[in-house]
Protein backbone atom coordinates (compact mmCIF):
# COMPACT_ATOMS: atom_id res chain seq x y z
CA UNK A 1 0.00 0.00 0.00
CA UNK A 2 1.47 3.51 -0.77
CA UNK A 3 0.32 6.81 0.75
CA UNK A 4 0.67 10.30 -0.39
CA UNK A 5 1.63 13.44 1.54
CA UNK A 6 -0.49 16.59 1.64
CA UNK A 7 0.49 19.59 3.93
CA UNK A 8 -1.03 23.22 4.35
CA UNK A 9 -0.36 25.78 5.98
CA UNK A 10 -3.21 26.86 8.57
CA UNK A 11 -3.96 30.40 10.99
CA UNK A 12 -5.50 28.95 14.37
CA UNK A 13 -5.76 32.72 14.93
CA UNK A 14 -8.75 32.67 12.69
CA UNK A 15 -8.58 28.73 11.54
CA UNK A 16 -8.52 29.56 8.07
CA UNK A 17 -6.17 27.61 5.77
CA UNK A 18 -4.12 27.50 2.46
CA UNK A 19 -4.99 24.65 0.24
CA UNK A 20 -3.52 21.24 0.63
CA UNK A 21 -0.67 21.13 -1.66
CA UNK A 22 -0.47 17.59 -2.25
CA UNK A 23 3.16 15.86 -2.80
CA UNK A 24 4.33 13.72 -5.47
CA UNK A 25 6.00 10.91 -4.04
CA UNK A 26 4.49 7.75 -3.27
CA UNK A 27 5.42 6.69 0.61
CA UNK A 28 5.67 2.79 0.98
CA UNK A 29 3.92 3.19 4.40
CA UNK A 30 1.78 5.51 6.73
CA UNK A 31 4.96 5.53 9.11
CA UNK A 32 7.01 6.59 6.22
CA UNK A 33 5.07 9.23 4.73
CA UNK A 34 4.01 10.83 8.14
CA UNK A 35 7.52 11.03 9.16
CA UNK A 36 8.53 12.87 5.78
CA UNK A 37 5.24 15.55 6.87
CA UNK A 38 6.95 15.97 10.02
CA UNK A 39 10.23 16.77 8.82
CA UNK A 40 8.62 18.62 5.55
CA UNK A 41 6.55 20.91 8.00
CA UNK A 42 9.66 21.89 9.73
CA UNK A 43 10.95 22.97 6.50
CA UNK A 44 8.03 25.20 5.62
CA UNK A 45 7.68 27.18 9.21
CA UNK A 46 11.49 27.50 9.05
CA UNK A 47 10.95 29.24 5.87
CA UNK A 48 8.64 31.65 7.14
CA UNK A 49 8.88 35.16 8.16
CA UNK A 50 8.62 34.43 11.86
CA UNK A 51 6.72 37.52 12.91
CA UNK A 52 4.07 36.39 10.55
CA UNK A 53 4.04 32.93 12.27
CA UNK A 54 3.59 34.60 15.60
CA UNK A 55 1.13 36.95 14.12
CA UNK A 56 -1.00 34.68 12.67
CA UNK A 57 -0.27 32.21 14.70
CA UNK A 58 0.93 29.35 11.89
CA UNK A 59 0.93 25.87 11.68
CA UNK A 60 0.88 23.02 9.51
CA UNK A 61 -1.99 20.54 8.98
CA UNK A 62 -0.64 17.29 7.29
CA UNK A 63 -2.21 14.11 5.81
CA UNK A 64 -1.56 10.86 4.67
CA UNK A 65 -3.67 9.80 2.10
CA UNK A 66 -3.94 5.84 0.98
CA UNK A 67 -3.09 5.88 -2.75
CA UNK A 68 -5.73 3.96 -5.06
CA UNK A 69 -4.63 1.43 -7.99
CA UNK A 70 -1.18 2.29 -6.78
Amino acid sequence: MKFFMSIAVCSFLDFSCMPYVQYPIAYESWNTCMNAAYEESIKIMSALDQDVVERNRLATKFTCTEAHGA
